[in-house]
């Protein structure tokens, strides 16, 4: 129970590795109000960590409108009194070569994946301080450190997420707030299949995406929501300003 007692916000839980880490910091003991765009998939997991004795709030919305935000984490500090900690793990990442992407899809995936950050993040951290510390931890990917032909506004966003980390946790330190950022490589998710389907030619792109990873498999959502685990509990109480690669080695190429 290394979360008993704690309040955490997060944002995407609804499916991939956000629901698993809405159902892991569950079975940790934290309260998890998580939000996302799907309301039946999101009802349907707040309700099944319910009926196992742990504690899902879910709030249907889109996380990179000011106000849903400022509403959202206004209700939870009602609800509740404090928060915790955070985690940002909304994301889209649509495929395909820059010179192909249009202007509105390049400001959506911005839009969703690093104005939410922001947002949340900023709405939060009052509440932060104010209950003596805690940590935030904003997913990056390993595409935010090394190229990805085909991905690069995904790349961009996701680059922004390990600065943005490490900028606050400068910030933030006094408070006793840490701040990281969660970098998966390959997952079994929802969002790794939908992109991979983007690209055309799926079952090719799995085989070489796979290939890149030295451990010889994509991780399990269950693998990087450990790691989230890690970073959002006591047990990481000296880490901060980091960018935490779990990535099977993609990166050590």
């Amino acid at each position: 129970m290394r979360l008993a007692q704690k309040i955490v916000l997060l944002t995407g839980g609804s499916r991939g590795i956000g629901e698993a880490i809405t159902r892991l910091f569950a079975r940790e003991g934290a309260t998890v109000a998580f939000c996302g765009r799907d309301e039946a998939r999101g009802e349907r997991v707040a309700a099944e960590v319910t009926r196992t004795g742990g504690r899902a709030e879910f709030t249907p919305m889109d996380c990179s409108e000011e106000p849903a935000v400022e509403e959202w984490v206004r209700r939870v500090i009602d609800a509740h009194g404090r928060i915790d900690g955070v985690v940002n793990n909304a994301g889209i990442a649509p495929a395909g070569a820059l010179e192909d992407l249009d202007l509105q899809t390049w400001n959506e995936v911005l839009r969703v994946n690093v104005t939410s950050m922001f947002l949340v993040n900023r709405a939060a951290i009052p509440h932060l301080r104010a209950a003596g510390g805690g940590a935030i931890v904003n997913l990056g990917s390993t595409f935010g450190v090394v190229g990805s032909a085909g991905a690069a506004v995904y790349a961009v966003t996701k680059a922004a997420a390990i600065s943005l980390s490490k900028s606050l946790a400068l910030e933030l330190a006094p408070d006793g707030i840490r701040v990281n950022a969660l970098c998966p490589g390959g997952t079994e998710t929802p969002f790794t299949q939908a992109w991979l389907e983007q690209t055309g030619d799926p079952e090719t792109e799995r085989a070489s995406l796979t290939a890149r990873h030295p451990i010889g498999r994509l991780s399990t959502p269950q693998e990087q929501a450990a790691a989230a685990l890690f970073l959002i509990s006591d047990d990481a109480s000296f880490v901060t300003g980091h960018a935490l690669l779990v990535d099977g080695g993609y990166t050590a190429i």
